[in-house]
C-alpha cells in the first residue's frame, strides 16, 4: 500500500535506514526463543541437535549440557532425526525521531550429526512518533488456514495494522533497547511490566495519568486500568 500521508512517507523512508539484525541479536533468538533437545536412542547413543556432536549416556535423564557445545539440553528418546522448529521475537529500537518495534521470524532447520542452520525474515515493524501516531511498515499478509500467514517475498511497505501483526508483537522480546528521550522523560525503564509494547508505548506518549503510575511504581493498577479502560476513566478524577 502507497503512503497516504507525510506521516507515513517519513517512516516508510526512515525505514530504509534500519540496520540488519546484529549476531549478538541472533544469537539470543536462536538460545532464548526455541526449544534445544538432544536426541537419545535406547542403547544410549545421544546426539545434540544444536551442533551435531555425539556421545554415549548410559543412563536416561530430563536434561543434561552438551560436553560439545555446552547447550543445556532437554533429552528425548526417539529415533527422529529431524526437527524444524519457528518463533517470533521482537526488538525495541529507534530510527530518527521514531520508535520502532520490529518483529521477526526465526526459523531453525536441525539434524542429527549437523549444526543447526538458522534463518531470520523481518516480518514487520510498528513506528510511533513524538506524539504516539502509530504506522505499521512490514510484508504483506496473505489468506490462509493461519492468522500468521504471510508473503514472505512481498516489499516492506505501510500496510494497515490487523490481527497478525498485534499477534507477533507478544513474542519474546530483545532484552536490551533502544528508546527515544521522550519515553524515557515519561517513566519508561527498560521494563513493560507484562504489558505488550503496542499497548504501552502509544499511551506512554499521549496520556499523562499512564506516566504518573508508571513513575509512582503502580504498575499492578497500571496494568489493570489498561485493561479496563472505561473503569480507568470513572475512577480517575
Amino acid at each position: 500500500m502507497k503512503p497516504r500521508n507525510k506521516f507515513e512517507k517519513a517512516v516508510l523512508e526512515q525505514s530504509k535506514h534500519l540496520r540488519p539484525i546484529t549476531k549478538q541479536q541472533s544469537k539470543w533468538a536462536f538460545r532464548e526463543c526455541i526449544d534445544h533437545f538432544t536426541y537419545r536412542l535406547p542403547k544410549g547413543r545421544t546426539t545434540c541437535i544444536d551442533c551435531g556432536h555425539s556421545w554415549v549416556m548410559n543412563k536416561q535423564r530430563e536434561t543434561c549440557t552438551c560436553p560439545h557445545c555446552r547447550a543445556k539440553l532437554q533429552v528425548k528418546e526417539t529415533y527422529e532425526r529431524k526437527l524444524q522448529q519457528k518463533q517470533y521475537f521482537t526488538l525495541l529500537t529507534t530510527c530518527g525521531e521514531f520508535q520502532v518495534l520490529r518483529m521477526f521470524l526465526l526459523i531453525v532447520g536441525m539434524e542429527k550429526g549437523y549444526k543447526a542452520q538458522t534463518s531470520i525474515i523481518e516480518i514487520g515493524q510498528y513506528w510511533w512518533n513524538m506524539q504516539g501516531r502509530k504506522a505499521v511498515v512490514a510484508i504483506q499478509r496473505v489468506l490462509g488456514h493461519y492468522v500468521d500467514t504471510f508473503s514472505y517475498y512481498s516489499p516492506m511497505a505501510i500496510r494497515n495494522d490487523n490481527e497478525a501483526y498485534q499477534h507477533i508483537a507478544y513474542s519474546p522480546i530483545y532484552p536490551k533497547f533502544k528508546v527515544t528521550d521522550i519515553l524515557r522523560r515519561n517513566g519508561f525503564k527498560d521494563n513493560f511490566y507484562g504489558i505488550v509494547p503496542t499497548q504501552l508505548i502509544p499511551v506512554l506518549l499521549t496520556d499523562s495519568r499512564v506516566e504518573t503510575l508508571l513513575k509512582a511504581g503502580s504498575t499492578d493498577h497500571l496494568r489493570y486500568f489498561l485493561g479496563n479502560k472505561r473503569t480507568f476513566e470513572e475512577l480517575w478524577q
